[in-house]
């Protein structure tokens, strides 16, 4: 009985040894799996705020190219209706009613000693531009107004319709998209 009380004994502290071992292994396991955890949570935790700054860059970046695109958009817009402006422009100059053409000719040849000088006109003007104008040089391929020029050629001065409309068309542009586009 002796055998069997030592054999007992041995397999008590046995079980109480692998008892203590299973618990010892348990709490490493479940400390190994906290800092599994921890550190998966970390990871996790880096990588949505990664994301979210990706995703915020991507949004400003498509949100910047979409108001460039708006942008430009709206620039072209204003520049076909800018050039729509200045074709009625030119196509009232060309549909001026007799009387003020011949008066705005009148007014715009003033200020020149049209002796000493040739003046050209389109077809249409070229009896009262001639009128007016001893030395007339003949017709242009113009809408309107004039040209005066120095017997010698020296000097010229472009008095056309389109000209003096493009240069306060260009030189009024600001004052026009203002009021055009506020």
């Amino acid at each position: 009985m002796a055998l069997d009380a030592v054999v007992e004994s041995i397999l008590a502290t046995s079980k109480d040894k692998v008892a203590q071992i299973n618990s010892e292994a348990d709490q490493e396991v479940a400390r190994i799996l906290n800092e599994a955890r921890e550190r998966a949570a970390e990871i996790k935790s880096r990588k949505e705020a990664e994301v979210v700054h990706a995703v915020e860059a991507i949004e400003r970046r498509e949100v910047s190219s979409a108001n460039l695109e708006v942008k430009r958009a709206e620039l072209n817009v204003h520049k076909d209706l800018l050039e729509q402006a200045r074709v009625k422009l030119f196509e009232k100059i060309k549909n001026l009613p007799k009387k003020e053409n011949e008066a705005l000719l009148k007014k715009m040849l003033e200020p020149y000693d049209l002796k000493d000088m040739k003046v050209y006109s389109n077809k249409r003007d070229e009896a009262f531009v001639s009128s007016l104008a001893s030395n007339y040089g003949g017709n242009l391929d113009i809408i309107g107004g004039a040209v005066v020029e120095s017997k010698d050629g020296a000097l010229r001065y472009d008095l056309t319709y389109e000209t003096l409309a493009r240069e306060v068309f260009n030189n009024r542009m600001k004052e026009v998209s203002r009021i055009l586009f506020g």
